[in-house]
Formats: C-alpha cells, structure tokens, sequence
C-alpha cells in the first residue's frame, strides 16, 4: 500500500488575468518507510510538491492521497524541516523542541516533554545547550536544533525541503551522516520526502530519486545500496558513478534546454 500517491496532480496560479502552472500530471507513490529524494533545475516543481505533500496547498486538478484516503490540509501525522532554520528567536533550545512535542503530546506532563526534548538534543550530539538561544548557534547547531524538534515530534512523514543547503560544505556532510545515523538508529522506519539540489546527498540518503522537469516527474531513479550506509564505501563504487553521471546527465540536459528556451531582452 502507497503511503503517498500523487494522482494525476495539476497545480495552477491565476492572478487576474495572469495564469502560471506550477505542477501539470504529477504521478508517483511512495512506499511507507521509503526515503525519497526530488532533483531538478530552479523552477522545475520541487518545492510545489512539498508544500502539497505537507498540506499547505491543495492540488487545483488530481488527488493527493495519505493511506490510500484523500488528503487535504495539514495533520500532526507530517513535520516540515525548512532551509532557514524556523526556530524561535526568544525560545531556548530546549523551549524550541518542547513546543513542538507539546502540538502531538498534549496529554504529556511539563517534566515528561522536557525529558524527551533532552534526548533529541543528545541525539543531535547537542548536549549541554538546553538553555542557549538560536543566536548562540551556528547555522549547522541551529539546524541540528530543527532536526531534533521535528523529530521529537515523532511524525509518521518527514519533509524536508533543502535542509542542509543554509551551511557549509563541511557541515553539510556532518549534518547528513548524523540523519543517516539517526534515522537507521530508529525502531519504526519513517517516510521521507527531501528536495534538494545536491545529486550526491540525494544519493546517499535515498532508496529512490526523482528527477523533476517540466513541472512533472520525468525520470525515476532506484538507489540500490544497501543499509545501513557508509559514504566513503558508497562513493568508491562505480555503481555509484554510473548512477551520479546518469542523474547529471539528466540534470544538464534540463538546464541546457531551459536556458536555450529562454528569451533574450536587451
């Protein structure tokens, strides 16, 4: 059983008499407990996807489906990790990833929300920064931070759109191994959804990616390596290189017929 599915997905902008299409016969499934990545050039539908697969915009055309049931709106079953951090400015730490339990553990005490906030953030290598404010962090602790929140949440699907492309090269690559880790640590598989632009993150984190042009998924990628995953055996092996060099291909292309189709105005 899909855990999503995209049915014939349209998603269309009308401003007067303006009209822009954002998503045109979008078809996929994903299987409960799959890690899936979307690729594709500036403009291509990725982000438009997401924020339909986190209920915050409806399909104007086709069917958006969670268990095989129509879905529209947003549900405490789904948690968004964004690019730019989200946390709030003048809560600590600790505060931050509490507010998030509090929205799916309403029944759980103060202590017993604080409690489990302290193990996310010994689960992110945090310890011992419960009570600093994101203006003390490093843009690769505070979305470590955001990472801890939406996962102390404990949602059955996971969206994260370009969650590692605010910080640096080195950080980037600390920040995917300690998901990998995170998520391979855990008892119940969760469902994922990333957007992102980096081919080789994609590759490592996923067991299928999808390639978007021309607001639709135009290729399908299986990920066959085995979990749990190391990078440096991974990237060795040229199973990974032919499946970087085809992904590339597909992406190049993308980007050559965009830029040749644009107008020039001088």
């Amino acid at each position: 059983m899909a855990k999503l599915k995209f049915e014939n997905v349209y998603l269309e902008y009308h401003d007067k008499n303006d009209y822009y299409s954002a998503l045109e016969d979008v078809n996929f499934e994903i299987k409960e407990g799959e890690f899936v990545s979307i690729i594709g050039s500036s403009g291509c539908g990725k982000s438009t996807t997401l924020s339909i697969l986190s209920g915050l915009k409806d399909p104007t055309k086709g069917t958006f489906y969670i268990d095989e049931k129509e879905s529209h709106g947003t549900s405490i079953n789904r948690a968004v990790v964004f690019q730019n951090y989200s946390l709030f400015p003048w809560m600590t730490t600790k505060k931050n990833i509490s507010f998030g339990i509090k929205q799916v553990e309403k029944h759980k005490s103060k202590k017993e929300i604080e409690k489990i906030a302290k193990q996310y953030l010994n689960a992110v290598g945090l310890d011992g920064i419960d009570n600093k404010y994101p203006y003390q962090l490093s843009g690769g602790m505070r979305q470590r931070v955001a990472i801890a929140r939406t996962l102390a949440m404990e949602p059955e699907i996971l969206l994260m759109d370009e969650p590692f492309g605010a910080v640096d090269a080195k950080t980037r690559v600390v920040l995917q191994d300690m998901l990998l880790e995170l998520l391979e640590r855990g008892n119940e598989k969760k469902t994922i959804v990333m957007v992102t632009h980096d081919i080789d993150e994609a590759i490592l984190l996923s067991d299928r990616v999808f390639f978007m042009a021309d607001k639709k998924i135009a290729k399908e990628f299986q990920v066959d390596f085995a979990r749990p995953r190391n990078r440096q055996d991974i990237f060795a092996t040229s199973k990974y290189k032919e499946l970087r060099q085809e992904i590339m291909s597909y992406f190049y292309k993308d980007v050559k017929e965009n830029i040749g189709n644009e107008e020039v105005v001088l």
